[in-house]
């Protein structure tokens, strides 16, 4: 099967609080994605799911048997996209974090 473009079954957004800043002042937005995938190297497009400035990725599939595995998380900027590396599939949990 070949890598194709996901699309979550769901994305919770939570915006991380600040008591204060130094220079220009960036908004902290953490989303959590729930994925279904299906090969290795399967992506998602960020800034559809993601909007802002990625500045971190981290993922944890579970498979059929319950198992769960880190994922390999990675970003390209080309195409806008972020990898799913891992051989793994399964239910996918994705949290991202981006500056707004």
């Amino acid at each position: 099967m070949a890598a194709a473009e996901l699309t979550p079954t769901s994305v919770q957004i939570t915006y991380k609080p600040s008591i204060g800043s130094v220079g220009t002042a960036k908004r902290i937005v953490e989303y959590l994605a729930v994925i279904t995938k299906a090969t290795q190297a399967d992506w998602v497009v960020a800034s559809t799911y993601f909007p802002g400035t990625v500045i971190n990725a981290e993922g944890w599939t579970i498979d059929g048997s319950s198992d769960g595995a880190v994922e390999t998380v990675t970003y390209a900027d080309t195409g806008d996209k972020i990898l799913l590396g891992s051989a793994n599939v399964g239910t996918e949990y994705l949290r991202v974090t981006c500056l707004e």
